[in-house]
């Protein structure tokens, strides 16, 4: 017998850094949560009983035994009770359990202590027994268990000496049996509750981390894209029962890639997250902001915003995306551009408000590059020619509704036309003649420009191969077509099938497009120069100029934009501009062509410059194809008639 009470101390002794180590890894609320369960059915199912044992007092018992019995049996049913449904329900704290529990188990040993001071029966000591292992198995804590079970087994000793009952050896080895039984019962069922209960933690705690991965971006901690469709979901659902209506902002950085290309992927997400920090100090409780993926990001703005305080909080958005990123040993500098729309009902469903934020920043980025554009009227309906526009070019004949109209480039020093720029046309069959700047946005939008771009180049090189050898065609490229390696493979193929010397082919590319991605530019132009495509910058000193950019390019020719020569008679600062520029191109060996020239007067102030290479109405609108050669012809004519006046 001793050697198995020291065989069970020992195992409680070695098990209990493992049992502190389980409890102290759990929070005072996670063991409440553990054992409130066990000591509110321990209350639940003693005021149960008591109600039974109550009404039994009424049979067995008489006189003054009726009255205590069955007070102290209705008192421990009332005092089950409470606790079940009044004391536990609120109890956060184990001491709350420890009240709860020590009253009932007093309660509980009170009544064979009155039972046994008014009718001592030896054989129920045993019941004092089987109270031990009760509260040995339905304690919170040994704070509760010990002094319970210790009061059980010195009440049976004091009951056998009171009452002058034997104390045979099975009597004392129950004894003996009962502090080391209880204390190890107490244990077990303490370590499996804990085991339990950490396990249900853990798993919780999985659950928790696994749903914030599911609604998180890993990268930056914002909110994700899914996370962003279900608050945007509720926002709509919250206008359409009449609540406030809110604003919708999506964001696109411009330059990231650059600099992720250039610096790599770790300077890249770096970049991002500082962006997300960015975004959470500007949005603080305003607003809402997720990262859709990639570089595009996106808010929704809380509130019916006045416009002054949006245009404002706009503003504050793109110039914390403006100011200086210090990236370890980088330093960068991008922009961001955004474009926003106002949900004021439940009309929209969340891919047509998308729709429309997304107009607002394509017009933000072709316009207005770095600032907030909101959503009006104007854009929808714009947006709704766009939508028929791009529907048309999906459903259309491509090939037969496309043609091509060329304007001339004129060499005023030698009086000669040097190339013809080609112009994309598109008269449809559904919706008439579409002016070229919104069926090209439309396409650029669809993807559709890549094959349309190949429809016209193939329509272009047809006609020059009647031509003179010396005359050259420009042809525009989209920055969809630079991006694409299919697209750019494409054009090459058409280059070598037309049979023309590739040296008679100019590829022009607008600012715009080189930047959108500077290095696939690069390459992509690379491979039409090795060819021996000629290419030209168009509408040079529009957009974002950089003469940086022009030694990395290899380029032949620059074309300066008309915004300079309409403000030539107004600001003599428009003629110096042009000037610097011509001188650049001479010094660089570069071509240089002045657009949009209409007027004489425009044209005199060009020659005081020495401006050689110039395009416009001045000389020639746009022509239809068969009217190429006899314009050269004529042109042949006169420079004859005037060698002859010679």
């Amino acid at each position: 017998m001793l050697r198995w009470m020291k065989s069970i101390f020992a195992t409680l002794l070695n098990n209990r850094s493992t049992q502190a180590s389980a409890e102290d890894s759990l929070s005072e609320v996670e063991e409440v949560s553990a054992m409130k369960p066990i000591v509110s059915s321990f209350c639940l199912v003693n005021g149960g009983y008591y109600i039974l044992v109550t009404l039994n007092r009424f049979w067995t018992e008489s006189g003054q035994g009726l009255v205590l019995m069955a007070s102290l049996s209705a008192l421990t049913m009332l005092a089950g009770f409470y606790f079940y449904f009044f004391w536990l329900k609120s109890a956060r704290r184990v001491y709350q359990l420890n009240i709860a529990s020590l009253t009932i188990n007093f309660l509980l040993y009170l009544n064979p202590v009155v039972f046994q001071s008014l009718h001592f029966d030896s054989d129920r000591l045993v019941y004092f027994v089987f109270l031990a292992l009760v509260f040995a198995t339905t304690g919170v804590s040994l704070r509760v268990v010990i002094p319970s079970v210790s009061l059980c087994i010195f009440t049976v000793a004091w009951l056998k000496h009171q009452h002058h009952a034997p104390m045979n050896a099975d009597n004392v080895g129950l004894v003996a049996l009962i502090l080391p039984l209880t204390a190890f019962l107490t244990y077990i069922v303490r370590q499996t509750l804990l085991r339990a209960v950490k396990a249900r933690v853990i798993a919780e705690k999985l659950r928790v981390e696994a749903q914030s991965m599911a609604d998180s971006d890993v990268l930056t901690g914002l909110p994700n894209r899914r996370s962003f469709f279900q608050v945007m979901e509720a926002a709509l659902a919250g206008v359409g029962i009449g609540q406030k209506p809110f604003h919708l902002a999506l964001i696109d950085l411009d330059g990231f890639k650059p600099i992720n290309d250039i610096y790599g992927h770790s300077v890249g997400d770096a970049l991002l997250i500082e962006v997300g920090n960015r975004l959470r100090q500007v949005c603080g409780e305003l607003a809402f902001a997720a990262r859709m993926g990639g570089d595009e990001f996106a808010i929704i703005l809380y509130g019916d915003t006045a416009p002054a305080e949006l245009d404002g909080f706009g503003t504050q958005l793109c110039d914390a995306l403006r100011d200086t990123y210090f990236l370890g040993s980088v330093t960068a500098h991008i922009s961001g551009s955004v474009g926003f729309v106002r949900c004021a009902s439940g009309q929209f469903t969340p891919s047509q408000l998308l729709e429309r934020a997304d107009y607002a920043l394509y017009f933000a980025k072709q316009n207005l590059r770095g600032a907030p554009v909101v959503f009006t009227d104007k854009h929808e309906a714009e947006m709704r020619d766009f939508s028929q526009v791009d529907q048309a070019l999906r459903t259309s004949d491509l090939d037969a509704e496309l043609s091509i109209m060329f304007q001339p480039q004129v060499d005023v020093i030698e009086s000669r036309t040097i190339s013809f720029e080609a112009l994309a046309r598109w008269n449809s069959r559904k919706l008439g003649s579409v002016r070229p700047d919104i069926f090209i946005k439309a396409a650029e939008r669809s993807g559709l420009i890549t094959q349309i771009t190949l429809i016209l180049l193939e329509k272009a090189l047809k006609q020059v191969r009647d031509w003179p050898a010396e005359t050259r065609v420009s042809f525009n490229l989209s920055a969809r077509d630079l991006r694409s390696g299919i697209s750019i493979t494409n054009i090459c193929k058409a280059v070598r099938d037309s049979g023309i010397d590739p040296r008679r082919i100019e590829f022009e590319i607008t600012e715009t497009a080189m930047l959108t991605d500077f290095e696939q530019a690069c390459e992509a132009l690379a491979r039409l120069k090795a060819m021996g495509c000629r290419i030209a910058i168009d509408d040079f000193g529009s957009g974002y100029s950089s003469f940086s950019y022009i030694h990395r390019l290899p380029v032949d020719k620059i074309k300066i934009d008309r915004s300079f020569v309409v403000q030539l008679l107004q600001h003599s600062s428009a003629l110096k501009i042009i000037k610097t520029i011509i001188d650049l191109c001479r010094n660089l060996n570069l071509d240089c062509v002045i657009e949009g020239v209409e007027t004489q007067s425009e044209m005199n102030k060009l020659a005081q410059i020495r401006a050689r290479y110039i395009q416009g109405y001045l000389f020639s609108r746009p022509m239809l194809a068969e009217e190429v050669l006899p314009y050269l012809h004529n042109e042949a004519a006169r420079g004859q008639t005037a060698l002859k006046a010679v």
